[in-house]
């Protein structure tokens, strides 16, 4: 039995030899065996390429503004373990983590010994999510898809409504290599009767969640053509724009990208306001919406010269964060700190680098698919980059000689964002 909650993280991160193994015949069993607790509260469910997070963030937001309590399950974290399984975004206390381990572990153990097993980390941290909400007496749940959508862990769940963000290349060893592809794997999440809401735009794509949702008898709501966002404007603060009925939102989150992540969330409050009953008003959405914050995305930790940290972990993401600075800081010296993972498309990715990044440092950490230094540094091939295998010493060197008229941007990794944030928050 655990007693602590370092324990049960211990245990968890022991399960990480045994990688991504997609599959939930692991988790029907599981969830059999502890008398299916994700079937016993009211469910969304969050997939796509891009934005999954800042979606989950901005509907938690405005829910809680509303009055409810909204379970979150998100990753990967950016500070503390915990925050995976959040309830009004506070973390799961290492009190209740333990409490939920000493329920799953013997269920966990048995299936491990037979010709299910074993289990993999994400879907152990999931059925710890299922346990802790089924007796958190929460409203709702907000599940964000790990990997994909129809093999993925959370898969299991049966929710009032779907969201897809968008449908990038990324992950392509596991879901596909075509756009198309991809699709189908992230449509997995669509079930019988159950209203999908994205936010995708690409025609070639969409065709196909016309083809999946039609099958499902499920309606398809495309959000950017029922609430069209217009007037919208950029500043270091964040996001204006109108929504039909609205007008002057505020994001507190920075990027046009925003916009869209938010317009998916809007969407699926004005479902559940319409057709679930519930009580969501316009001054919640307003409130919820500028309040939202969501760690390592565009994140400026410092304001003179501006420092930012942003989780561009792949092309999309890459794009949309070259695309925010030279948009906000046109005039600055862009200096860069990048660490990505082996199994990314570095190439297209250092294309948008190489357009705005004055200065490239590339930089690697303790991470099993974190990419070395030099091998990133060798395939961006520029003569305004460096590279240096010690994250830590070439983030202060770097930060001890910035200028006023100096943009300092950490990017790469999420997980790489997760161990820089605490050495420039701290």
């Amino acid at each position: 039995m655990f007693t602590h909650g370092s324990e049960v993280i211990g245990w968890i991160n022991g399960q990480l030899r045994f990688g991504i193994r997609p599959g939930l015949s692991r988790m029907k069993e599981a969830l059999k065996q502890l008398n299916q607790p994700h079937l016993k509260v009211p469910t969304i469910h969050i997939a796509g390429t891009n934005g999954k997070g800042s979606t989950v963030t901005y509907l938690r937001c405005v829910l809680e503004e509303a009055g409810y309590r909204v379970g979150t399950f998100t990753s990967p974290y950016i500070e503390t373990f915990n925050e995976r399984i959040s309830l009004n975004g506070r973390p799961i206390s290492d009190e209740d983590l333990v409490k939920c381990a000493n329920r799953i572990y013997s269920v966990v153990d048995l299936i491990n010994q037979s010709d299910l097993g074993p289990f993999t980390e994400f879907e152990i941290i999931t059925l710890l999510a299922f346990v802790y909400f089924e007796e958190a007496d929460v409203d709702v749940v907000i599940y964000e898809v790990g990997l994909g959508g129809r093999l993925d862990a959370t898969n299991v769940i049966k929710p009032m409504v779907c969201g897809i963000t968008n449908i990038g290349l990324d992950h392509e060893q596991i879901l596909g290599s075509a756009r198309t592809q991809i699709a189908y794997e992230k449509l997995g999440i669509v079930k019988q009767g159950v209203p999908l809401i994205t936010t995708e735009e690409d025609q070639e794509v969409l065709k196909v969640f016309e083809e999946v949702t039609a099958k499902r008898q499920s309606p398809l709501i495309k959000a950017l053509e029922l609430y069209q966002p217009t007037e919208i404007s950029l500043s270091e603060n964040g996001v204006t724009f109108d929504w039909p009925s609205l007008n002057r939102v505020q994001l507190s989150m920075k990027g046009e990208h925003q916009v869209k992540n938010a317009t998916l969330a809007y969407a699926i409050l004005k479902f559940l306001k319409e057709k679930r009953k519930w009580d969501i008003s316009s001054v919640n959405i307003y409130r919820g919406m500028k309040l939202a914050f969501w760690a390592g995305r565009f994140e400026r930790v410092r304001q003179h010269p501006p420092v930012i940290l942003d989780g561009a972990h792949n092309v999309e993401g890459m794009k949309n964060l070259c695309e925010t600075l030279s948009k906000l800081y046109p005039m600055k010296r862009k200096i860069f700190i990048v660490s990505i993972l082996k199994d990314k498309d570095a190439h297209e990715m250092f294309k948008f680098l190489a357009d705005v990044a004055d200065e490239v440092y590339f930089t690697t950490f303790d991470y099993p698919r974190a990419q070395s230094a030099r091998a990133q540094y060798e395939l961006f091939n520029r003569s305004n980059a460096s590279y240096e295998e010690d994250f830590k010493g070439l983030t202060e060197s770097v930060m001890g000689r910035l200028g006023e008229g100096d943009c300092l941007v950490i990017t790469g990794s999420l997980y790489f964002i997760s161990e820089v944030r605490k050495l420039v928050c701290a």
